[in-house]
């Protein structure tokens, strides 16, 4: 197996364990001690395994049956691209967004750097527009006048 099918695995791995059972005991075997997640401008820079573990936690407990769908997977040198459909009931507060009631289902498009089998670096863009839109908080062209 190349490294890059290692990388690979290694994401899909994390995003089972770590994102959809929130198994959070397990994020320093898919995550360096250095970790740095860069989602700007929606969240400030977040380094460390505690980050991670707080990433995670909010993530569920702003939506019930929080799931990610990985689409594509794909790797070149040390870094993967993943897209995945994030999916849940927002019954929780999501950001500054008292709950809704409402179920989502938005993409999401990372890149992580990994070195030594584990994530070093990871960056990201959610469709935070559709997310927004889904929960009845932002109109789309289209919609029915009401």
């Amino acid at each position: 197996m190349s490294q890059q099918e290692r990388n690979k695995a290694l994401v899909r791995q994390l995003t089972e364990y770590i994102w959809n059972q929130a198994d959070l005991a397990k994020i320093p075997d898919y995550y360096a001690d250095d970790y740095e997640a860069d989602y700007r401008p929606y969240a400030p820079v977040r380094r460390g395994h505690e980050a991670m573990q707080g990433m995670v936690e909010r993530a569920h407990a702003a939506f019930s049956n929080y799931r990610e769908e990985l689409k594509d997977v794909l790797a070149d040198g040390d870094k993967v691209v993943a897209r995945f459909t994030v999916s849940g009931e927002q019954t929780g507060k999501w950001g500054a967004i008292p709950p809704t009631g409402k179920s989502v289902a938005f993409d999401e498009i990372v890149v992580l750097t990994l070195k030594d089998g584990k994530v070093t670096h990871q960056s990201g863009v959610a469709d935070n527009v559709a997310a927004l839109h889904q929960l009845g908080l932002i109109p789309m062209p289209g919609d029915a006048k009401t």
